[in-house]
């Protein structure tokens, strides 16, 4: 029986094939590309190559995608494609994430994506103003004393690590050296439990989210915090518009395989064995782009 990847319920709505996979995306993970056919026949070819020009120029106004099935969770809101993608599979759109290689790459299917692919994720509008709010947020909703230990869990270099003055490392399985003062843990097996750890802009890209965030929180120590962040895409009047059937608009499956809202992040938390400190989403302009996050910390049971 299909289950939630979020919260683990089996009280799903199928919502058709509405997921939109992004042709980069559907390059790299899945080795396909979508085009005309070809023919043996040289004088078949010229005549589909002629007929080419007039759809390439249609193209511009209507493009063909291919399209995944869809599920949402009726008791959690959460939203998955019906059937799974695979971690190897996926991993291959990450093996080199935001290098000069993905970049050139990506740009290939998205030329538009050539204007923005220098900021994401460096952008120092962006830097300032996600931490600006994570501080906020942790200075609201932690406990005293303040965490000894952070860990930044899939963290890149650090940077976007809050303002404690608790020693902070990053996991990161890539080579991206991190920034002054944090240090990087590369072998998952060295992990210890830390007081705080972080998993920020993970969850909606995990194929499984709610295995990876039991796991994740095993590095909790009692009494210690989880925080999430995740961006919310879909408005809760469009959600809840799919989950009655009232209307169906397509959804984009690019970087971001899972949709994510309050009470989805609420139950994820919950499901992990995590009681919900705090919640709250907000707008964040990222220099580049404004997106909606959702910033929430769990807590677990002391001993």
């Amino acid at each position: 029986m299909s289950a939630c990847r979020n919260c683990g319920g089996t009280n799903l709505e199928d919502l058709g094939p509405i997921g939109r996979v992004a042709p980069f995306f559907l390059k790299r993970v899945l080795g396909l590309e979508i085009r005309s056919a070809r023919s043996k026949a040289p004088l078949k070819q010229r005549i589909r190559n002629l007929a080419a020009i007039p759809t390439s120029l249609l193209s511009l106004a209507s493009s063909s995608h291919a399209f995944a099935e869809m599920q949402i969770c009726k008791d959690c809101e959460f939203i998955q494609t019906t059937i799974p993608f695979r971690d190897d599979d996926i991993m291959r759109l990450y093996r080199d994430y935001r290098s000069e290689s993905y970049n050139w790459e990506r740009i290939q299917y998205e030329p538009s994506y050539s204007s923005i692919a220098a900021q994401v994720g460096q952008d120092k509008t962006e830097i300032s103003n996600r931490v600006g709010a994570l501080n906020a947020f942790l200075h609201r909703n932690l406990g005293s004393p303040q965490p000894a230990t952070i860990l930044d869990y899939g963290g890149s270099d650090g940077k976007f690590l809050p303002d404690y003055p608790g020693s902070k490392s990053v996991y990161e399985v890539s080579d991206i050296q991190p920034v002054a003062g944090v240090t990087r843990i590369h072998d998952e097996s060295k992990l210890g439990q830390y007081s705080l750890v972080l998993l920020s802009h993970v969850i909606e890209h995990a194929t499984h989210p709610s295995e990876l965030v039991r796991k994740v929180a095993s590095y909790v120590e009692p009494g210690g915090y989880l925080y999430l962040e995740t961006p919310q895409e879909i408005d809760d009047r469009d959600r809840a518009a799919l989950r009655e059937g009232s209307e169906q608009f397509d959804i984009g499956i690019h970087e971001h395989i899972n949709s994510y809202c309050i009470p989805a992040v609420s139950a994820l938390l919950e499901s992990s064995g995590l009681s919900v400190v705090a919640i709250e989403s907000g707008l964040v302009d990222a220099g580049w782009a404004k997106a909606v996050h959702i910033r929430a910390l769990g807590r677990k049971k002391p001993v």
